[in-house]
């Protein structure tokens, strides 16, 4: 009796530390991320009006992103889930954007839609060359300590903040390799006051990306508020655009035969994903509150290639008009929020991290030393500090008068 007892009981322990083995083998599973550029960079794609572009076919018919895979996600293009235990807030932002991707193609399915006609209303499978870039860092003055720890610096073309680190050259543990943000899209407007058409068009643009800050690439996605209007007799246009410069200008997204549709105080949603050198690189953009979303690839054509130094969040004035940055568009206020960014190894960085290598950047006039927007809040503790931004504009491109 005694020896059956202790087989029945070694069986029980047994098959008890199989069930922690499996339920811990699960647990990891689901937490693990994924090599998002490796399954990106396999998955089929179709090309888009511009050689060397791609997108990505739609999901199919009755497919629940909220219950994919992180490999099935990123097969179609969409982004995998950030961990709900380390980075609680980032899974949050992802599960709504989601949920936003999944009623799209919901409604189109209970209109009758066929997949193909569901990409046209739901997916960014297109793009259009503009003819400006948004470039890497133009610099304006010397870089100062603050007293948070954090570092200061002036440049012509951004303002924001940029995650850093000393890399020249790809590593595979160190580099930037991801970049994730949340933001609303600002009116488009010029300079309040009695402004001259001559000094404008104005024009801003909102995005997150990786490198740029000291090296000659970046690789991004944003916003785009363009505003040539009233007496000026020309367009104000919002739209969603990804580029990697200096391989592509900035690339506009099309749904169908038709910019995708975005508006002022849509809420958007963006991921820049880097992969070492001249690999193909690849942006996710979503317009939460338009509910389409797209992931373009874009094939190396010229530059240096990705290095992973830097993961930025930045309101810039592109380039170029009649030899210098636009004049920059009177956004008044903006923000970040959910943003954070990995390198390879997963650790996770914050626009509020307190550091030497965390660098507050201020954007200038063309005369080199007029302020014209730079962050009015970022903070370091809590989950606002850590992952939001607050920017604003001031002087001449608040008010106008701005050098043309």
């Amino acid at each position: 009796m005694q020896k059956q007892n202790g087989q029945f009981l070694r069986r029980v322990i047994a098959v008890a530390t199989v069930t922690v083995l499996v339920v811990s083998f699960t647990t990891l599973a689901a937490a693990q991320r994924e090599d998002a550029h490796a399954i990106l960079a396999a998955a089929p794609k179709i090309n888009t009006s511009i050689e060397g572009v791609h997108a990505f076919s739609a999901p199919p018919n009755g497919f629940n992103p909220l219950t994919a895979t992180n490999r099935e996600l990123l097969t179609y293009g969409l982004p995998q889930a950030p961990d709900k235990t380390a980075n609680a807030k980032g899974y949050e932002q992802w599960e709504k954007a989601m949920l936003a991707v999944q009623a799209c193609n919901q409604h189109s399915q209970q209109q009758g839609a066929s997949t193909s006609a569901a990409a046209q209303a739901c997916h960014a499978n297109d793009v259009q060359a503009k003819p400006y870039t948004s470039r890497n860092a133009h610099s304006a003055g010397a870089e100062t300590a603050n007293v948070d720890g954090t570092s200061s610096i002036s440049f012509y073309n951004w303002s924001g903040i940029a995650n850093t680190n000393k890399l020249k050259s790809w590593n595979n543990k160190t580099s930037f390799d991801e970049v994730v943000s949340v933001w609303n899209v600002p009116v488009s407007n010029h300079p309040f006051g009695n402004v001259p058409c001559a000094d404008g068009p104005w024009f801003d643009v909102t995005w997150n990306g990786i490198d740029g800050f000291s090296n000659g690439d970046v690789v991004q996605g944003g916003s785009a508020n363009y505003w040539d209007g009233g007496g000026c007799a020309g367009p104000v246009e919002y739209y969603g655009w990804v580029e990697w410069y200096p391989s592509y200008s900035i690339l506009a997204l099309y749904c169908g035969s038709n910019l995708c549709p975005v508006s002022p105080g849509d809420d958007f949603y963006v991921i820049s994903y880097a992969a070492a050198g001249t690999a193909e690189q690849f942006v996710f953009v979503e317009d939460i509150t338009q509910q389409w979303s797209g992931t373009i690839g874009l094939t190396y054509q010229s530059g240096p290639g990705v290095v992973g130094s830097s993961a930025e969040y930045i309101v810039e004035r592109p380039c170029c008009y009649n030899g210098n940055e636009y004049p920059l568009g009177n956004y008044v206020y903006e923000f970040f929020d959910d943003s954070f960014a990995y390198d390879v190894n997963g650790t996770l960085f914050y626009p509020g991290s307190a550091s030497a290598s965390t660098y507050i950047i201020t954007m200038v006039a063309d005369d080199g030393s007029t302020p014209i927007s730079s962050p009015v809040f970022y903070g370091t503790a809590g989950n606002q500090g850590r992952y939001s931004l607050w920017l604003a504009d001031e002087n001449c491109a608040y008010s106008g008068a701005c050098t043309p």
